[in-house]
């Protein structure tokens, strides 16, 4: 046999292609990084932290109650948060994953975040599989198979530890494959078999099932019409139909999914139940009332959310995700999914999401089998009608978006094998291919990893770790369990919940009298102190501290009042030095649950903390009762600023929406006496607000200033002469972003309005600057400052 004999037989065997896929998929394991801790998005470490802390608590102690969090009630009784959205069934593959490795956190996260890869590469295969049957190319199959895998949304949350991620999108494609199977062959049970595995690992599968069933029983409609009676013409009648619906595998189908589905969901329905003991009715259970918002069919949610989304930016934004989907990531230069890449805008990525969904779905029309074509493509859509909310959201969602490119790349490939038959030019495109899933991988895999969110992730595991030997598992009383999910980095409830175990979460406010320790996620130096070299978390002794606090606030609160506040809300406003007091008398109980945001605007940007350093300002909200106290019918919270120089900072308190919002300018005297000093100059443009260029400042002036203009939101954009000046997360952007508001950077007096943005240090080569209302721009400017100077 020759050399091309060989080569000839090899590019039709069965075996090449398939270890072509592993090759290709062992890649997101070979270019993984650190997966011991979380370091990406906050939706992916949010969704990642919180339903491992689901499977960490998951064990026979607990009677299997899902929960992320607990409490003890006024009578010492530990009372469950339970979160029973999701079928058992995923939580229970994690925590077989993740028990060789109890007692090492970093191994638990690694573990699961492995499994998911596993799910990952599984459905890969699944999907080049029912592809090889639908097409009889294994080329074909492959090139489709990665192109479609290798988008930004697939490989970012690859490795997210969640049963509504890449478990679910295995069970859709074990699914499916099922479905291949039986229209092919006629095995049914397997299909039932495969559908019920799926909906034990999420509810995806649901919107797979649906078209499907829809499509299967009006084909056994028309074959039914098609054979009655040739002498008359063929109608469909109402016994027609009961036949027809009778013997219809189909509806069969959709039966046995929607008894299995609704026996998970009762069953969900019940653990919930029996973790609230009793007491509550169905339709107030938490997951009843998810499924309720997922679904839009709570009407207050309902308007407010989702049919404003489902309108037009609703619509954009789910074709804007589809386009992504075609993209490999090596081909965005680096963007993420939120951001065009740079070769395409905005606009264009919509049309395109629009014109490759219309082709997709007219292309599975005229593909053979029809359904199944149709279904994949489809179900994309279905999921999008069924739970608007989630799909407007999560970003996560628009992995199930994968029917589309599956599709259409696997048309457009059987169009292209009429114009050539050669397997050598599908072994080439399938080879292409390859290299392009493996390059995205490899950029993957270097974007959101950071040495110091490596480094802060193992301080503050550490720091839990301590606290758990010092308590010898006594309970602890965790104040502003919200408070934990900003300061810690990453995965704060996994980690909390794992090194305390039950860790006792105080929502009642005083504290109760038995208390021993205390654990919160600020630094106070005292006697109460117990772990003075922790980072991020400090365990104190509980009375000692409690003492220690009404001392200090007794004594601060004559003097304060005495004083006028910067603003009289819901809380009035104190500042003195570089602290920041929060009063309110009378004070009730209900009160000491307060969410209290703080945004804190330094005068150099390059002060703030690298994982703030993309938002412009530091974020120091808290939960009252982490800094707060109540004593003598009042209530009062004391917050050190960070010590670099201040512009201004913003505050207020939130629940389900702002409450009341109050900001400082602590440069508002300064500005004032230099007004007449900026505006003796010729401005660098003239606009709706006036802007000069003074040294390293920019500063915007208006006379006269109405209401609407003291709370203008602006944007700055500075573009340096050398991109390298910029910071890593903005260089692909090409341009820093420092867009500011009035009420931190600005003052209103005499009738005139000023505001001053300080400018990065290095050469700048354009400013672009203006202003915006709501995401559109009112009025912008360009100038570069050499041609000023």
């Amino acid at each position: 046999m020759t050399s091309n004999d060989r080569l000839k037989s090899a590019l039709r065997s069965a075996w090449l292609p398939f270890a072509l896929l592993l090759l290709a998929l062992s890649t997101v394991f070979i270019f993984g990084g650190d997966r011991g801790y979380f370091y990406r998005g906050i939706d992916h470490n949010w969704i990642s932290s919180q339903h491992l802390t689901i499977t960490v608590n998951l064990s026979p102690e607990h009677g299997f109650q899902r929960f992320h969090l607990w409490f003890m009630d006024e009578d010492g009784i530990p009372r469950y948060q339970p979160y029973n959205r999701f079928p058992i069934g995923g939580y229970f593959i994690i925590k077989l994953a993740i028990l060789p490795a109890f007692g090492d956190l970093s191994a638990q996260i690694y573990a699961a975040r492995v499994l998911m890869l596993l799910f990952f590469t599984t459905a890969a295969v699944l999907a080049y599989l029912s592809l090889c049957r639908l097409t009889s190319n294994r080329w074909i199959a492959l090139t489709a198979t990665l192109l479609s895998f290798s988008s930004y949304y697939l490989l970012y949350y690859n490795d997210m530890i969640a049963n509504e991620g890449m478990s679910d999108l295995f069970g859709v494609m074990l699914t499916f494959h099922g479905m291949v199977v039986f229209v092919q062959e006629g095995r049914f049970r397997q299909l039932l078999v495969k559908t019920c595995i799926a909906l034990l690992l999420g509810w995806h599968v649901l919107a797979l099932v649906l078209p499907f069933v829809i499509i299967g029983l009006a084909r056994d409609l028309l074959r039914a019409r098609s054979a009655s009676a040739a002498s008359i013409p063929p109608v469909i009648s109402s016994r027609l139909i009961a036949s027809t619906l009778i013997r219809s595998r189909y509806l069969l189908l959709g039966i046995v999914a929607l008894v299995f589905g609704l026996s998970v969901l009762t069953f969900n329905f019940a653990m919930e139940y029996a973790a609230l003991d009793g007491e509550t009715p169905l339709t107030e259970l938490p997951s009843f009332q998810s499924m309720l918002k997922r679904t839009g069919a709570d009407s207050e949610f309902n308007d407010d959310i989702v049919v404003a989304r489902f309108r037009r930016p609703f619509l954009e934004e789910q074709f804007s995700r589809i386009s992504r989907m075609f993209i490999p990531y090596a081909l965005l230069g680096g963007s993420d999914a939120a951001e065009s890449p740079t070769w395409l805008s905005e606009r264009a990525v919509i049309v395109l999401g629009v014109a490759l969904s219309v082709a997709g779905l007219i292309g599975s029309i005229f593909a053979r089998p029809r359904i199944l074509f149709a279904t994949l493509a489809s179900f994309g859509f279905f999921w999008a009608l069924l739970v608007r909310n989630s799909n407007a959201v999560h970003g996560f969602e628009s992995i199930y978006y994968i029917g589309v490119p599956l599709v259409f790349f696997t048309i457009a490939l059987l169009l292209a094998r009429r114009l050539t038959s050669r397997d050598a030019v599908f072994a080439a495109a399938a080879t292409a291919a390859l290299l392009l899933f493996a390059a995205s991988s490899f950029q993957m895999s270097r974007t959101g990893h950071s040495a110091e969110a490596s480094q802060s992730s193992r301080a503050a595991e550490q720091d839990l770790r301590t606290i758990r030997e010092l308590t010898a598992g006594e309970p602890v009383i965790v104040l502003g369990i919200r408070g934990f999910r900003r300061s810690l980095p990453h995965a704060s409830d996994t980690a909390l919940h794992y090194y305390l175990r039950l860790a006792m979460v105080a929502n009642e406010y005083p504290l109760p009298a038995s208390s021993k320790y205390i654990v919160i996620s600020h630094r106070v130096d005292s006697d109460a102190l117990l772990t003075p070299q922790n980072q991020y978390l400090f365990l104190y002794d509980a009375p000692s501290l409690t003492a220690s606090f009404l001392a200090s606030y007794r004594s601060a609160y004559p003097s304060l009042v005495s004083t006028e506040p910067l603003a009289r809300e819901d809380f009035d406003v104190y500042l003195d030095d570089n602290t920041v007091y929060y009063v309110k008398e009378p004070c009730e109980r209900e009160d000491t649950k307060a969410i209290i945001f703080l945004h804190v605007f330094p005068t150099n940007p390059e002060d703030l903390p690298y994982h703030r350093s993309e938002h412009g300002f530091d974020n120091l909200d808290f939960d009252f009762i982490e800094r707060g106290v109540m004593f003598d019918g009042k209530c009062m919270a004391i917050v050190d600023l960070p010590h670099y120089g201040i512009a201004g900072f913003r505050t207020g308190s939130y629940e389900d929406g702002q409450v009341w919002i109050a900001a400082h300018v602590t440069q508002g005297p300064k500005l004032i006496s230099e007004y007449q000093s900026i505006v003796s100059n010729e401005p660098a443009a003239r606009a709706e607000f006036d802007v000069y260029l003074d040294g390293d400042n920019l500063y915007y002036v208006k006379e006269p200033c109405g209401v609407k203009d003291k709370q203008a939101h602006f944007f700055l954009h500075v573009v340096p002469e050398d991109l390298n000046d910029l910071p890593d997360h903005r260089r692909r952007h090409g341009f820093d972003n420092l867009d500011f508001g009035f009420d931190v950077r600005g003052v209103a007096f005499d009738g005139k309005c000023a505001a001053a943005a300080p400018l990065p240090k290095y050469g700048i080569a354009r400013i672009t600057t203006g202003q915006f209302d709501g995401g559109d721009r009112i009025w912008e400017v360009e100038f570069a400052p050499e041609a000023i100077e």
